[in-house]
């Protein structure tokens, strides 16, 4: 690993995933756990309450009109994988396919390049994940067995596969405040974090191929 320092703060030039245009709609994500849905005359047409704690940033995995995945990251320190449905009459619906299960603090960001998923939280770790939705579970649920007959009959509803990560990214010594995919590098990523540093990762080995660090300061950004 190569570590190179420079006399300034660092930020890299990429854009904000706080909020994706999905076919003719815009779609948003909120501290109050929420995706919304709206038209472009600025009209609310979904609301879906798929987190626990505030949605910390949304990306747009892939599209197939009139199907759309989405991912979301969120303080309750999951990560979701959700499809969007549009009907022939223009009704929206939303179903959370899976959800991704690794960090133990919040996250704070997350970013697809349509095959994978980067996670970055407050704990420094990365997560390195694919997008497809296996079968069944792949961590286990932590929720108690015994919950009641009224519990058991809820939990007859699907719901949503637990993911596990492919890798796990460890560099950072402090909290990771985002990472993406290079857009014109394979196999490559970036991460900024607490600890003043931006890493660049190989993906396929899971290494910190180079490290940047600047003076010292609380946070980085990257947009």
């Amino acid at each position: 690993m190569s570590t190179k320092r420079v006399g300034h703060s660092i930020s890299l030039l990429f854009f904000s995933i706080s909020l994706n245009y999905v076919g003719s709609f815009i779609i948003t994500a909120s501290y109050d756990g929420s995706i919304r849905m709206f038209d472009y005359s600025k009209t609310l047409r979904s609301r879906t309450a798929t987190h626990t704690a505030p949605i910390t940033s949304l990306c747009l995995i892939s599209e197939s009109d009139p199907t759309y995945t989405i991912a979301s990251s969120s303080h309750d320190r999951t990560g979701q994988i959700t499809q969007v449905r549009i009907s022939e009459n223009g009704s929206l619906s939303s179903t959370v396919l899976a959800t991704l299960h690794l960090h133990t603090a919040p996250l704070s960001s997350i970013h697809s390049d349509g095959n994978y998923l980067l996670t970055a939280s407050w704990d420094g770790l990365i997560g390195f994940w694919d997008t497809s939705i296996p079968l069944s579970d792949e961590t286990p649920d932590p929720t108690p067995a015994d919950r009641g007959k009224k519990r058991r009959r809820v939990d007859e509803e699907p719901k949503p596969k637990r993911k596990a990560p492919l890798s796990v990214l460890k560099s950072h010594t402090s909290r990771v405040s985002k990472a993406i995919f290079s857009p014109s590098r394979q196999n490559k990523a970036y991460s900024c974090g607490f600890d003043s540093t931006v890493r660049i990762w190989d993906t396929e080995y899971g290494t910190c191929e180079y490290t940047f660090v600047s003076i010292p300061i609380s946070q980085i950004e990257m947009y």
